[in-house]
């Protein structure tokens, strides 16, 4: 992972949550490239493109759970099976509390489920600080083709 700046595929539709992220980040000053698809179709062909060696591949994967044209589960698998990902971070950030959401994301291969908080002050801070404790801790396959 490269430590000065961060490359992050953003999958959300709603613009309010898209600037709502950008702020977190900004607010923990994390330099980043962002990189945003609006449907589950745009992002499948966005996680299916990376290729090993790609200077493009992001380092973390953001994206809401319910999404135009499905669900988050179906972009987590489509990531998880380009071995060109297999070091990036993959975390849902979602307002939906359900039980089975979180399993299911978790079960497909998400590394987190973030809650997206209903108030600006606790949104910057507990997405921000989950995103920046995503960027810092190795993956499970980075730090398994480390060891």
């Amino acid at each position: 992972m490269r430590t000065d700046q961060h490359t992050i595929l953003l999958i959300e539709d709603n613009p309010g949550d898209v600037r709502l992220v950008q702020e977190s980040l900004r607010s923990k000053d994390l330099k980043y490239a962002l990189q945003h698809c609006e449907t589950v179709d745009d992002a499948i062909r966005a996680v299916t493109k990376y290729r090993t060696g790609d200077g493009e591949i992001p380092d973390l994967i953001l994206l809401d759970y319910n999404l135009p044209g499905g669900e988050a589960v179906s972009v987590i698998q489509a990531a998880a099976a380009n071995p060109a990902l297999a070091g990036t971070r993959k975390a849902v950030i979602t307002s939906s509390v359900s039980p089975r959401d979180r399993q299911d994301a978790l079960r497909a291969g998400a590394d987190c489920f973030i809650y997206k908080p209903t108030d600006l002050d606790s949104f910057l801070s507990e997405v921000g600080n989950a995103i920046l404790k995503l960027l810092s801790e190795p993956s499970k396959q980075k730090a398994m083709s480390t060891a």
